[in-house]
């Protein structure tokens, strides 16, 4: 288990790099990195007297990785050549592009290929560089601030990628929030750029389990492990009609919806966690308790 310092560490760079690197002067990309450097200098940060190393450990032991991780060297690795165009010989400003980003694990562009980059920053900071200046660390998802784009942090996911879509996408909410989302017509941001969804449990397995979200010391990451009611999504119909979703890094799914909404018509079924299945696809299966919706 985590030490109190651990956590408390965790925390701050959480907040900050979620939601509030613009009000404290943090400088951000439009992929949500920021300078390790820049972070450590955070008066918070500062406060706590927080180190490179407790920075480098709180990326590497989180449990449902929050943070991606960057190395930025100050001297790059030779870039490859770029390749002339078949037609006329001539260097082109996408082929130049491509080739100086080609293989690069310091420049990642999906979700696929940011994990191998932590990795390989975590690796260079426990074996040669200690430099913070040359790290550069993000949040893998629950931002608030509005410049983080989706399409730089996040894999978009489609109908054309088949087999890749998560067999189940869910939201785990509590008694008083279900009444309200039925009332709204599906599930809001809620103040963060995107809704988060987890990729289990399965709704059979939901069905059969009184307990908490996952097994014992199970992680699932998109949803708190107490979390009452789970909401389903019928994720092909979603793309189909035009609601876009996405798959972080640590495997979280988000979508911001349709005008901030992802609406009840994509919603399969709702499972609380005592009483089973209590709607499904627009219809009531079962009657909410009066008295939970006063929780």
């Amino acid at each position: 288990p985590k030490t109190s310092r651990q956590v408390t560490v965790s925390k701050a760079m959480s907040f900050i790099l979620r939601h509030a690197a613009e009000k404290e002067g943090l400088a951000m990309d439009a992929q949500g990195y920021a300078s390790v450097g820049d972070l450590l200098a955070w008066r918070k940060l500062k406060s706590l007297k927080v180190t490179f190393p407790e920075i480098v450990d709180a990326v590497a032991s989180s449990d449902k990785k929050r943070f991606g991780l960057l190395y930025r060297p100050p001297s790059p690795s030779p870039s490859p050549s770029p390749t002339p165009t078949p037609a006329t010989g001539e260097l082109t400003a996408e082929s130049t592009a491509a080739a100086a980003n080609a293989g690069d694990p310091t420049n990642p562009k999906t979700a696929d290929e940011t994990e191998p980059a932590t990795a390989t920053a975590l690796a260079a900071a426990a074996a040669t560089d200690q430099d913070p200046t040359h790290y550069r660390i993000r949040a893998t998802q629950g931002h608030s601030i509005k410049t983080v784009e989706a399409a730089g942090l996040l894999e978009r996911l489609s109908l054309t990628t088949g087999a890749d879509l998560p067999a189940t996408v869910v939201h785990g909410t509590f008694h008083g929030a279900w009444p309200l989302i039925l009332e709204s017509g599906g599930l809001r941001c809620m103040g963060r750029n995107q809704v988060h969804f987890a990729t289990g449990p399965a709704r059979e397995e939901a069905e059969k389990d009184d307990g908490a979200v996952g097994g014992q010391g199970q992680v699932i990451s998109g949803m708190r492990r107490d979390a009452q009611v789970l909401i389903y999504i019928d994720l092909v119909k979603a793309l189909a009609l035009g609601c876009p979703f996405w798959r972080s890094e640590n495997g979280v799914i988000l979508s911001e919806g349709i005008e901030g909404r992802v609406p009840l018509e994509v919603v399969e079924a709702v499972v609380e966690r005592r009483l089973g299945t209590i709607w499904e696809r627009g219809a009531v299966v079962q009657l909410w308790p009066a008295e939970w919706s006063r929780r």
